[in-house]
């Protein structure tokens, strides 16, 4: 499975991206076999990302699905509050920033087996502008 990260959610979570600056919110998009498509963030804090009625109403009023969350500087205890059924198969892109602002993302899948888990993801891209010449 691969994260496609498009260029206006890229931007996006760039804009957001400051050393110890945190943020979280959904990744929305598509999959197309096996591929996610993120076409667009929404920035949620953690007390709304969770509840299950703010998920589906997001999907329908955007059009998109949910395909994960993201969380810029995630502490461990956020990244166990997504391990639940309503989280099962989707993507957690976490996003880290150093003080000397390298941004490095890093993708897991929530799977379930016996236990809610990470499973890394194997690859993430980032769609980039194309150079006009």
């Amino acid at each position: 499975m691969e994260l496609i990260i498009l260029q206006e959610a890229r931007k996006e979570l760039l804009l957001r991206a400051c050393p110890g600056r945190q943020a979280q919110g959904y990744l929305l998009g598509r999959q197309t076999g096996p591929g996610l498509f993120v076409e667009k963030i929404m920035p949620l804090a953690w007390s709304e990302l969770l509840k299950p009625e703010t998920f589906f109403r997001v999907e329908q009023n955007q059009h998109l699905a949910v395909l994960g969350v993201f969380s810029l500087n995630p502490s461990p205890r956020s990244r166990r509050r997504l391990l639940q059924p309503l989280f099962s198969g989707k993507v957690f892109l976490s996003i880290t920033v150093s003080s000397r602002g390298q941004v490095k993302p890093r993708a897991r899948i929530i799977e379930f087996d016996r236990k809610f888990y990470f499973q890394p993801l194997r690859r993430i891209i980032l769609e980039m502008e194309a150079e006009d010449g």
